[in-house]
């Protein structure tokens, strides 16, 4: 919301307006209700600071829940899925394995002479080829179907 919005409005309205202004509840949580939207604006940076930088309780998180989330605006580039590291580590990891079995067949056929050593690259080249068509079908699974950045 740019400052226009605010001063556009028609309708009731609070308006602080402060050098500092400090919201603190001592012994509960802190709501921020609204229909609509909820804007956070600053000249140089907004920060969210949860828990101690040091602890080791996993209660301290900061949770989004929405069924989007998009790091960036539409105006600097084209959203693109986020990487689930888990899932991209594991096809890596068949990628890799794939290949280094790959490459022990081959090595095999090389140390055998004449037709045989046809013979057996024929099924290194069949095994390849099946493990990167099931790791293609596979690639989707890392991206992430609502986290997005610019």
């Amino acid at each position: 919301m740019a400052a226009n919005d605010i001063k556009q409005h028609t309708g009731e309205q609070i308006i602080l307006s402060s050098g500092r202004l400090v919201l603190n509840s001592r012994s509960n949580d802190v709501y921020l209700n609204s229909k609509r939207y909820i804007n956070l604006s600053a000249g140089d940076k907004v920060t969210i600071d949860v828990g101690a930088i040091d602890s080791d309780n996993e209660e301290n998180m900061f949770l989004v829940n929405a069924p989007r989330v998009q790091f960036g605006l539409d105006k600097n580039g084209v959203a693109e899925p986020i990487v689930k590291g888990e899932q991209l580590d594991q096809i890596i990891t068949q990628l890799m394995e794939a290949i280094s079995t790959y490459t022990d067949m081959v090595q095999s056929a090389a140390l055998t002479p004449g037709p045989i050593m046809s013979a057996m690259l024929g099924p290194a080249n069949s095994f390849l080829k099946s493990r990167f068509q099931q790791i293609k079908y596979n690639l989707d699974n890392f991206k992430s179907t609502n986290s997005f950045t610019i």
